[in-house]
């Protein structure tokens, strides 16, 4: 019979692996509507995550017999070998799925080999309660428990730093395309490692599991919050409706640009009387300085004002002319503000201010390019569809191209 206090340690682990199951239960089959056609696309880390919460069924040894030696080894091996990997792998999974860096999946393999050993192992002694555990023999397993945890912590700190890396280039006018980057969802998980590295850690060093108890209910509660705040599809927002709105605003864009007239039937048309405004108009020039694409929910912080002297100044629209206009380095989907950078030969924020100041921003003016070399690709060759044109000119789809050109061609179209 358990004490009452083994009882409570066995009700607090009890806890944890009932959420985590539910939790693995539930992101197995629970899909977005609208989703199911591209489960990867939508949710790029449902099979990850259904795996990792099935793993602390490992953990019954403990749940049945909290008072074993060797089961609180297990559990207390557990958090520090499993929790760090789970975190960093799932960061790069979900994040470098979308920035296609493929670097996480060796490290990825590697880190899962080295925690899989280590966790068998203290399951196996666990497991086999006639096996005695002597002073040298606990003494190599606590370490391997440390060494392990704190790689896993490295790991895992890694991970948080390219993340907010990737988050930082996001928030930025770095980037030339639209990627599909959730940056609000990327700023909230990035601190789960921290929470739980605070949480963890404390137990191992203390050796206490009067603080395993009371950290095991705080993550069971934080488990069925997290579940509910990633239902939802963090990419393109609501996944069905984002998608017939691209699609529908594509196929609205491609028929007005069948009904727009042509320069010849502008030339044809009669000359129209001049139109003079007796009252003065008001400036409506944008402040490109400020204007964020859309993909961007951060204000650029106000910069200190440079003073460019002329001639640098010159030098670097021409490395800018240099880079994207005779090198035609825009039609590299995945241009950096960086390789233009590196053309120039002044620092970024000099070819940054002279971007925003001369072009509209690097954003603007790359794809502005990009969108020139659409209609003169088509023009050239007749024979190829509109969406192959579109992806000859640097743009990663379709929609990505009608997208971007709504946003910056949206004052003329209102003007008109």
């Amino acid at each position: 019979m358990f004490s009452q206090t083994e009882l409570i340690y066995s009700i607090a682990c009890t806890a944890y692996v009932v959420t985590c199951l539910m939790f693995a239960a539930v992101r197995w089959f629970h899909v977005c509507p609208g989703a199911k056609e591209n489960k990867s696309y939508y949710h790029p880390d449902r099979k990850l995550l259904t795996l990792f919460y099935v793993v602390p069924i490992i953990l019954l040894p403990y749940i049945l017999n909290p008072a074993s030696h060797a089961s609180w080894l297990l559990v207390k091996g557990y958090y520090p070998l499993t929790h760090f990997f789970y975190c960093a792998v799932l960061l790069f999974n979900y994040f470098g799925k979308v920035r296609q860096w493929r670097r996480w999946l060796s490290s990825g393999i590697a880190a899962s080999v080295l925690v899989s050993i280590a966790a068998a192992l203290l399951l196996a002694v666990s497991l086999m309660p006639e096996c005695k555990i002597n002073e040298a023999w606990e003494h190599t397993l606590n370490s391997i428990i440390i060494a392990v945890g704190l790689l896993m912590t490295i790991y895992c700190g890694v991970a948080v730093w390219q993340v907010w890396q990737w988050i930082h280039e996001y928030s930025t006018d770095n980037f030339s395309n639209i990627d599909d980057f959730p940056l609000p969802y990327a700023r909230g998980v990035i601190v789960i490692p921290i929470i739980h590295a605070l949480l963890i850690w404390p137990m191992v060093l203390l050796d206490s599991p009067t603080w395993l108890a009371a950290m095991q209910i705080m993550l069971s509660v934080f488990n069925v919050i997290f579940l509910i705040s990633i239902l939802p599809s963090k990419r393109k927002g609501n996944p069905l409706e984002q998608m017939i709105e691209d699609n529908r605003e594509a196929d609205n864009e491609e028929v007005l640009e069948q009904t727009l007239p042509t320069e010849e039937d502008i030339k044809n048309c009669p000359p129209q009387p001049d139109y003079t405004p007796s009252v003065e108009q008001p400036d409506t020039t944008v402040d490109t300085t400020t204007e964020e694409h859309p993909e961007m929910t951060e204000q650029r912080p106000k910069e200190r004002q440079m003073d460019i002297p002329e001639q640098t100044r010159q030098k670097i629209a021409d490395g800018i002319e240099k880079a994207l206009v005779r090198q035609r380095l825009y039609l590299n989907p995945n241009l950096r503000l960086k390789e233009v950078v590196e053309v120039c030969g002044y620092s970024q924020a000099y070819v940054s201010r002279v971007l925003r100041e001369q072009y509209g921003g690097f954003f603007d003016y790359v794809n502005i390019l990009r969108c020139r070399h659409v209609d003169e690709y088509i023009a050239r060759h007749p024979e190829v569809t509109k969406e192959e044109a579109i992806i000859k000119s640097g743009f990663k789809d379709r929609q990505n191209y009608y997208r971007i050109k709504k946003h910056l061609f949206q004052n003329d179209s209102q003007e008109d």
